[in-house]
């Protein structure tokens, strides 16, 4: 009975841990070597997999909690009653410079929530920061559409400007919704003012418009003549009247 066939758990170190001389067992034959007359056996055969039992016990959008075993340059492992599954970087932070090695050790406890489990593969992802509150549901609770927002330059794309907001938050101005500003004149940190054209909880995208700014702002500037012009009119109907 070879030490990888006493268990599914495959840190299996020791046959003392699970077994003791003279104790009786079960065992599937799963080889038999005629010429050297030896057989191979196996316990785990016999026992359910881990796996199985993992999804007969926990589904898709499960908040559970599990153990770190271990912390790789694209995540981290956690062990969830016998079973690994894969906390990826972009899952554990909703910052995106944020890496598990960041914010985890081995051994420490954490809370995920299960994204996906695929039964072909038996590979199980998870996710931290979907328990978290995100950059962008902050910011819709403070921020009404249409209402103005200085941000910083962060990118400039083929298709549009990405600008930094401060705490996490990045939104994106279409080139269509840069107009009166031209692209050309743009440059990555310079500060740019724009109205709130989109906020989009569900997908974590803003979008923003200096378009719509300066309509806004040239609505309040014909509002405001308007008013100036109505009290004109008002006061030579009064003085009319004196």
């Amino acid at each position: 009975l070879h030490i990888s066939e006493i268990s599914w758990d495959k840190n299996v170190k020791n046959p003392n841990d699970y077994l003791t001389v003279g104790q009786e067992i079960d065992v599937e034959v799963i080889e038999i070597n005629p010429k050297t007359h030896k057989l191979r056996v196996s316990l785990k055969r016999l026992l359910p997999k881990p796996f199985d039992e993992f999804m007969k016990n926990h589904h898709e959008g499960d908040v559970i909690s599990g153990t770190v075993t271990s912390l790789t340059d694209f995540g981290a492992f956690v062990r969830i009653d016998g079973i690994e599954g894969l906390l990826h970087n972009q899952d554990v932070s909703w910052d995106k410079n944020v890496k598990c090695k960041d914010l985890l050790k081995a051994g420490d406890k954490v809370e995920v929530k299960i994204a996906k489990i695929n039964p072909e593969d038996q590979k199980i992802s998870l996710n931290r920061k979907a328990l978290l509150e995100s950059p962008i549901d902050a910011f819709a609770k403070t921020h009404k559409l249409n209402s103005v927002v200085t941000g910083t330059i962060r990118d400039i794309k083929d298709f549009g400007v990405f600008v930094s907001l401060g705490d996490g938050v990045d939104a994106l101005i279409r080139d269509e919704d840069l107009a009166p500003l031209e692209k050309s004149d743009l440059a990555v940190g310079q500060k740019i003012e724009a109205a709130i054209a989109v906020v989009d909880t569900r997908r974590d995208r803003i979008r923003l418009s200096v378009k719509k700014l300066d309509y806004i702002k040239s609505q309040a500037m014909l509002e405001e003549i308007n008013d100036n012009q109505s009290h004109s009119l008002g006061d030579l109907i009064k003085d009319k009247f004196k």
